[in-house]
């Protein structure tokens, strides 16, 4: 055991440092945090960002404001993160979309570098969905019925550079099916054409649909994962089929500021977040939603975490081109 004066002295020590900090190091409870959501109001991600923010208001004792900003497949969201200081008071609901994808895809003017990892915060997967109206049940009776069209079959999709839209496009390759996207601004909009049958057809995030397709009003062909959705489990992944194979568009959420985010305010919000994930109402009311809560963890594995995400889809994501 140490010496009590070594121990004193090194106390003494981190007092001083932490006296020493400047005031914008931690999060300051008399100003309010800003969560910014790439995407409309209505997308499953704005869904999560509330109910995070909600959460880390309460943890963080200060009022957390959610402000949407959509457009550009997250870009858009993103990019006014970037422009702000990074004392953890503008932070971002950031996806695999506006991290990975969308850098990758687009010409974004940014990576995933520009950003300060903070933690994962939920898992969803994409569903393919259809209107009732269309004349299949699923995915190789949609593959039997568009091979026989003399036209592409039309999808929506939520954004030119989106998972939810490598998806479809890795669905129809595998089945050698000609699939044309129609493109949205966001999950929002796109369902609402679903759901009034102005589009027949869509990848889309799970959350989003879930409810539509619990009373009927759109009908889900299948996961677009390896594996089923605890969350629905009664839907077949497209992979079960006769005619697609190895095909996976999971998604995921994280928060995320912008970098060289001080020490302090980085514990403090990952604190935050990991009560929030150890939170039992928290939890059911996700899982209720759709979405899988992320176990709790610390910056530096979520960093790794996404690093090995991004070598994972290179690959793919190398022959995506926004539409």
């Amino acid at each position: 055991m140490p010496h009590p004066s070594r121990r004193h002295a090194v106390l003494a020590l981190a007092l001083t440092t932490l006296a020493s900090m400047p005031a914008w190091a931690q999060i300051d409870a008399t100003r309010p945090v800003t969560l910014v959501v790439p995407y409309p109001a209505g997308a499953a991600v704005d869904r999560v960002g509330r109910a995070l923010a909600k959460e880390l208001g309460r943890r963080l004792g200060t009022t957390v404001v959610v402000e949407n900003v959509g457009g550009a497949s997250g870009t858009l969201g993103a990019k006014r993160v970037l422009r702000e200081r990074p004392d953890g008071h503008t932070l971002l609901m950031g996806t695999v979309n506006d991290m990975l994808v969308a850098p990758a895809v687009l010409k974004a003017g940014y990576t995933m570098a520009d950003f300060t990892p903070i933690g994962q915060v939920s898992f969803n997967t994409t569903v393919l969905v259809a209107h009732p109206s269309l004349p299949v049940n699923s995915v190789d009776e949609l593959v039997e019925w568009g091979r026989r069209s003399k036209e592409p079959v039309l999808s929506g999709a939520a954004g030119a550079a989106m998972m939810q839209t490598v998806g479809g496009t890795l669905l129809a390759d595998s089945a050698g099916l000609r699939l044309q996207h129609v493109v949205y601004k966001g999950g929002a909009p796109l369902l609402n054409d679903l759901v009034s049958g102005q589009v027949q057809l869509g990848t889309i995030a799970l959350p989003s649909a879930l409810s539509m397709i619990r009373d009927g009003k759109l009908k889900a062909l299948g996961i677009i994962s390896a594996r089923r959705d605890p969350t629905a489990p009664q839907i077949p992944t497209v992979n079960e089929g006769r005619h697609v194979k190895g095909v996976e568009a999971d998604l995921w959420t994280g928060l995320f500021g912008p970098a060289q985010m001080p020490a302090a305010a980085l514990q403090q919000l990952s604190s935050a977040v990991n009560e929030t994930l150890r939170d039992g109402g928290y939890k059911a009311a996700e899982f209720k939603a759709g979405s899988l809560p992320a176990e709790p963890g610390d910056p530096a594995s979520f960093r790794a975490y996404l690093q090995r995400e991004e070598l994972r889809l290179r690959p793919v994501l190398a022959n995506i081109k926004a539409e």
